[in-house]
Order: C-alpha cells, then sequence, then structure tokens
C-alpha cells in the first residue's frame, strides 16, 4: 500500500494528493485556476483565455500545440518525431509497419498469438498477455503493477490499468 492512502471517499489515493475545494481529489501540485477547475503544474493561461499544458506554444494557426511540434505536409501540427507513413498518415517517431500492415509504436512485438503487445509484456499461465510489472495474485487473477490488497479485502488497481491491460491483451493500440 505504499505511496497511497484511504481519502475521505472511501477510495486509496496517490500520496500527495488533495481534496480540493470542488470536493474531488487532485494530485500534487495541481492549482486551482481562475475558471475554477484544477489544472497541472507548470500550466498557464493562453491569450486564448485557456489554460495550456507547460511547454505548449501558440503557433501560426492561431493554435496552442506541444513543444517541437511539426507542421505536416497536411497543414496539421503532429508530435515532434512524428513521420508521413506510407498509408499517407502520420505517427509517432519510432512507429514501425507491421507485418500486418499496420503501424505499431516503438517496442511493440509480434506474440505468439498473432497480436502485437507493449514492449516487455509476458504470457501469465493463464496463457494471456500481461503487461510489465503485472502479478499473480493471492485471488489467482494478475493484476497490473502498481495494484495492492486494500483494506476492503479486494485489489485496488491504478486508474485506467484493467482497460490498458485489455488493450495489450487484444493487441490494440499497439
Amino acid at each position: 500500500m505504499t505511496g497511497k492512502f484511504l481519502g475521505q471517499d472511501g477510495k486509496y489515493h496517490p500520496t500527495g494528493s488533495f481534496l480540493g475545494q470542488d470536493g474531488r481529489y487532485h494530485p500534487k501540485g495541481y492549482f486551482l485556476g481562475q475558471d475554477g477547475r484544477y489544472h497541472a503544474p507548470g500550466s498557464f493561461l493562453g491569450q486564448d483565455g485557456k489554460y495550456h499544458r507547460k511547454g505548449e506554444t501558440l503557433r501560426a494557426d492561431g493554435k496552442y500545440h506541444p513543444a517541437g511540434a511539426i507542421l505536416g505536409q497536411d497543414g496539421q501540427y503532429h508530435a515532434a518525431g512524428s513521420f508521413l507513413g506510407q498509408d499517407g498518415r502520420y505517427h509517432p517517431g519510432g512507429a514501425f509497419l507491421g507485418q500486418d500492415g499496420k503501424y505499431h509504436p516503438a517496442g511493440c512485438f509480434l506474440g505468439q498469438d498473432g497480436k502485437y503487445h507493449f514492449a516487455g509484456s509476458f504470457i501469465g499461465s493463464d496463457g494471456k498477455y500481461h503487461l510489465p510489472g503485472s502479478f499473480l495474485g493471492s485471488d489467482g487473477k494478475y493484476h497490473p503493477k502498481g495494484s495492492f490488497l486494500g483494506a476492503h479485502g479486494r485489489y485496488e488497481e491504478p486508474e485506467g490499468a484493467s482497460a490498458r491491460e485489455a488493450r495489450n491483451q487484444n493487441g490494440i493500440n499497439c
């Protein structure tokens, strides 16, 4: 249970999280903006009256984009390192064209099941691919890295972990 605490709402939250004026828990360093919403550390109020993440800059199209964004041949801005693939679409740096004719993120691999999985994934005793750091719990099920047996007697998993695990097992997004 290292790095988590049980909040007043009966749920576990990362250490350093705080209860905001809106009655919800927010990560350490978040702040209440002029718009009455909480924003990530380093966020700033742009010329457009909206909050933007640290490093975003106003570009020629009048919109804010992440630092290093490139202007593609399609007239749109893309993340730094992106490239135009054979399919006519932009892909993130390091992506590769797989045997299935689709582009996959760097580090993905073709598993024995014929699907692409995230780097470091392994086949568990249940015959399914699991993300790195996943472990077999006392309940006989695999749980994502960062999960722990909570006070309620069930495993608590990091937010979104189950969805990431399902995408990996089904070869989606990799």
